[in-house]
């Protein structure tokens, strides 16, 4: 053993915690006594709780990209809801966490709508969970009733209640890919909807999990809505969300999410009109009207027509017919068009 009265310290190793138990010289602190081995007294190091058992597998930066990617998620899915409700249905992400699987089962609710999701291109299910104060108001609505003052009551799901459940959850997939698919693209499924969360076991219960937490604003109520994503499923994701930038701006996915908008614009349907002529009646010619009247206008049928497009004018043609109805031709953008 080395003789302890020559011991020089290394003055750049940094500083140790110990504390010891039974000292008189401590009773009564809160704090550890702080040994430093450069010597150097006035310096205190920031200490924190560290739990072995469950070491961090992902920085609190890309938690916080996690979160901002499921914002979309949250706004569309309300969106979702709304429409099949026709109630006002608002979903707010609250919070992102990485804690065991044991954990987030423990935390929720007996019984309540638990579903399993497929995610083949990650690899694995993840867990879509709503609170009973949530999806019993919207069967309720489903089935024609008032969500207010309305009973929830603590039981699990019957069959018919299963069926409207799995309906109201499949309405999540679509959201949910539209939120991965600057990530990754990903063919969300529902697989099964269960009453009971410790049925389902996606992963072992010491397992490292994402959880995340969303607030769900119903008319007269609300509750909770939870996402469960397997450290395992995102595992090869993980350095994408601490690269990319999840923000407001958009400027990380913009280049993905484009065609992706492109192709639902060329999908939305729209009302086309064409004007043959303009002309101009008095208000008493207009009320005596009838039936096969005949309404000059003083244009000729050779005039080009304007085709309307939503109502605004975007291009001139000519008209004749097609097939044996009456037609029109496009001939060239029309002048006023944007």
């Amino acid at each position: 053993m080395p003789n302890q009265s020559n011991y020089q310290p290394d003055t750049q190793t940094e500083a140790i915690s110990l504390r010891q138990q039974g000292s008189p010289a401590q009773a009564g602190e809160d704090q550890p006594t702080l040994y430093s081995l450069g010597g150097r007294s006035g310096i205190r190091p920031q200490i924190r709780p560290y739990d072995f058992k469950r070491p961090e597998r992902i920085s609190q930066d890309q938690l916080r990209s996690l979160k901002s990617l499921h914002e979309s998620f949250a706004r569309n899915y309300g969106g979702q809801l709304t429409g099949m409700s026709r109630m006002i249905v608002d979903i707010e992400i609250e919070a992102a966490e990485q804690i065991s699987y044991a954990e987030y089962i423990g935390g929720l609710g007996n019984p309540t709508c638990f579903a399993t999701v497929l995610a083949p291109e990650l690899g694995g299910r993840l867990v879509l969970e709503m609170s009973r104060e949530v999806y019993y108001p919207l069967i309720e609505r489903l089935l024609g009733g008032d969500v207010h003052g309305s009973i929830v009551p603590e039981r699990a799901l019957t069959s018919i209640e299963t069926r409207l459940a799995r309906s109201v959850l499949h309405r999540a997939m679509q959201p949910l890919h539209e939120a991965w698919s600057g990530l990754r693209s990903v063919k969300f499924a529902l697989e099964s909807v269960e009453s009971n969360p410790q049925i389902a076991q996606i992963v072992s219960p010491n397992e490292v999990v994402l959880a995340l937490t969303f607030r769900v604003g119903l008319a007269g109520g609300g509750g909770r809505l939870s996402l469960c994503l397997p450290y395992a499923l995102v595992e090869t994701l993980v350095e994408d969300l601490g690269s990319r930038s999840w923000s407001a701006s958009g400027v990380g996915h913009s280049h993905t999410a484009l065609p992706a908008v492109r192709d639902r614009l060329t999908q939305a349907a729209v009302q086309v009109s064409a004007v043959l002529a303009d002309t101009t009646i008095t208000l008493s010619e207009l009320r005596s009207m009838q039936a096969g009247d005949v309404v000059l206008t003083g244009v000729p049928t050779s005039a080009p027509a304007t085709v309307c497009v939503e109502g605004r004018p975007k291009f001139t043609a000519q008209q004749g017919q097609h097939g044996g109805h009456r037609a029109v031709q496009i001939i060239n953008p029309h002048s006023a068009s944007s």
